[in-house]
């Protein structure tokens, strides 16, 4: 059997398991129903394209994704650090949440869709008094 069959073959397995996790939610389901979804979860961490089946924004693997992510908001936070001289610690810390907060891993639970995968989330929102904030008019 090579890789592409055993690829394929879990991919239909999980595409006939999508249609039943939408009665049941994935805590409810049996051992070996949640053993399948864990399966799919691993290959779509590794495997790249098939993370595009729960996280459309990763193509090269949920894992990969995740890091690179998490790198390149390294870079920026970095870089943005260096241009403000210091003086912006919030903006710093959202450029850094933004890449380092979220799901770093895909489980059965976002498989079987009971969760939905954040790779990149949204910064949350800045307490009122910080900040720049724009003059009254």
């Amino acid at each position: 059997m090579t890789w592409r069959a055993l690829t394929g073959g879990i991919l239909l397995a999980a595409s006939f398991l999508a249609v039943e996790a939408q009665a049941v939610p994935f805590e409810e389901q049996s051992g070996g129903t949640q053993a399948a979804y864990t399966a799919v979860a691993v290959v779509a961490n590794i495997v790249p394209g098939v993370s595009t089946l729960y996280a459309p924004r990763c193509l090269l693997g949920y894992v990969f994704c995740k890091v690179l992510f998490a790198a390149v908001s390294l870079v920026a936070a970095t870089e943005q650090l260096a241009v403000s001289g210091g003086a912006d610690q919030t903006q710093t810390r959202a450029i850094l949440h933004h890449g380092f907060a979220g799901d770093w891993v895909l489980t059965g639970a976002h498989v079987a869709g009971d969760r939905t995968p954040e790779p990149w989330p949204d910064v949350p929102a800045a307490e009122a008094g910080s900040g720049w904030q724009p003059p009254p008019l």
